[in-house]
């Protein structure tokens, strides 16, 4: 059976939810069930600040880190998380200082349409997990390096 887009986004913020869908022993083994997700977020203008705001009501997820090249979105993201999760994020001007640090397993992606692939693989290549707006890539040829890449590193 064949799904269409607006069923699925029916089903209750499921598009918002996939990236947790994953059996918790495949995103980290099976002796770690109750990790917490540490999050970096890349782009953090309109969109990203809301998904900021969603992510930040998951359970199980903690920000921890923020890249943007704008120094007002990325301290008003900052206080945004202080308030809600208590603590201060790691702030970057540079995505890949972010990608850099290991702590970090899954990163938001809500950079301008143009950069998603380019930043997503360079998110896998550095071993995070991805959750990435649509539209992936604007080719054919980039969504099948982004799934490439995606199974060749293990990465979600």
């Amino acid at each position: 059976m064949i799904t269409t887009r607006r069923g699925f986004l029916a089903g209750g913020g499921a598009a918002f939810a996939s990236p947790f869908l994953a059996p918790a022993s495949r995103l980290f083994g099976a002796e770690e069930p109750a990790r917490i997700i540490r999050l970096g977020h890349i782009g953090i203008g309109g969109q990203g600040t809301s998904l900021l705001q969603n992510f930040l009501s998951v359970k199980g997820a903690m920000s921890v880190a923020i890249a943007d090249p704008f120094r007002q979105r990325r301290e008003a993201a900052a206080m945004r998380v202080k308030e809600t999760q208590g603590h201060d994020p790691e702030l970057h001007s540079d995505f890949r200082d972010l990608l850099a640090d290991p702590s970090i397993d899954a990163v938001v992606i809500a950079t301008p349409d143009h950069w998603h692939v380019p930043v997503g693989l360079a998110a896998v290549r550095a071993g995070k997990d991805v959750y990435i707006e649509k539209p992936l890539g604007h080719t054919l040829a980039q969504n099948k390096a982004m799934l490439d890449a995606c199974v060749k590193h293990d990465r979600i």
